[in-house]
C-alpha cells in the first residue's frame, strides 16, 4: 500500500465472544477476562487451531468508564516504557445485563506481562474493579471505542494495517446486534462453506458515521471481501 492510501479513523467495534476469567498473574483483587477463542465465526471450524496463541485477548476491568483521553494519555505514557509493544482500546463487556468498563489488550508475549501492566495503569491514575464475580466461560457482548488504522484497497473496502487478515467493508446502514446475526446466519449459510467471523462496526469520517463489517479469516482478500458484502447487501433491507 502506498503512503497517501493508509488512513486512521476513529470508530465502534461490537462482537460476541465467550470471555474466561484469569485467575492468576494478576494484581490481587481484581478481575482480569480473557478471549480465548477471539475470532469463532472462523475458529469453530478449526478445533484447537489456536491453542499455541497465548496470551489471547485480554480485557483488564475498570473501576470506572474513564473518557478517551484519560485512556488515551495514559496509554501513550505507558507504551514509551513498558517492555511489550501492547496494542490497547476502551470499551464496555456486557454480561447477563452487568455491564463492566475495560481495557482491551493485545499483543502481550506472557501472561506474566498482565501484572506489570495493570501495574503501569495503576500508576497512571487508572484502576481496576474489585469485589465481582464474573462466572467462568462468559458469554459476553463486547463494544469497544478505538482508533482503526486502514489501508484503502478500494472504494468501500479497507484491510487493516496492523493486524494481518483482517478486512473492512462499508454498509448502506445501522443494524443491530440481533438483525446482524440473522443476517449473518444467512449469508454464512449461503457462501459455500467458506470459514470467517464478523463483527459489526462503524468509523467516523467526514462529520459522518459510516456503518461497516469487520471480517476476520486466514488469507483473507478482496475477492473474498466482495462475495461477503454481496452476500450481506442482498438481504439488508
Amino acid at each position: 500500500m502506498t503512503a497517501e492510501n493508509y488512513v486512521v479513523k476513529y470508530g465502534s467495534l461490537l462482537k460476541e465472544e465467550t470471555l474466561e476469567v484469569i485467575d492468576d498473574k494478576i494484581l490481587p483483587n481484581t478481575i482480569v477476562l480473557e478471549a480465548t477463542n477471539p475470532f469463532p465465526g472462523y475458529y469453530e471450524y478449526y478445533d484447537g487451531f489456536q491453542k499455541d496463541v497465548q496470551p489471547h485477548y485480554i480485557y483488564l476491568v475498570l473501576d470506572r468508564k474513564y473518557d478517551l483521553e484519560e485512556f488515551t494519555r495514559a496509554t501513550q505514557k505507558i507504551m514509551s516504557y513498558f517492555e511489550a509493544n501492547f496494542h490497547a482500546a476502551i470499551g464496555n463487556i456486557t454480561i447477563y445485563n452487568d455491564v463492566y468498563h475495560a481495557i482491551r489488550i493485545r499483543r502481550l508475549t506472557a501472561y506474566d506481562q498482565i501484572k506489570e501492566l495493570q501495574s503501569c495503569y495503576r500508576e497512571e491514575g487508572i484502576d481496576f474493579k474489585s469485589g465481582a464475580t464474573i462466572p467462568h466461560n462468559s458469554k459476553a457482548m463486547i463494544q469497544l471505542d478505538k482508533f482503526f488504522a486502514l489501508d484503502i484497497i478500494e472504494d468501500g473496502f479497507f484491510k487493516d494495517h496492523i493486524e494481518p487478515n483482517h478486512g473492512y467493508f462499508t454498509i448502506p446502514q445501522k443494524l443491530n446486534w440481533k438483525q446482524f446475526e440473522q443476517l449473518t446466519k444467512q449469508v454464512k449459510y449461503n457462501m459455500e462453506m467458506i470459514h470467517f467471523d464478523v463483527s459489526l462496526g462503524f468509523i467516523y469520517d467526514h462529520f459522518r458515521a459510516i456503518d461497516m463489517i469487520r471480517v476476520y479469516a486466514e488469507d483473507l482478500n478482496l475477492d473474498l471481501m466482495k462475495k461477503i458484502k454481496a452476500k450481506y447487501l442482498e438481504r439488508i433491507k
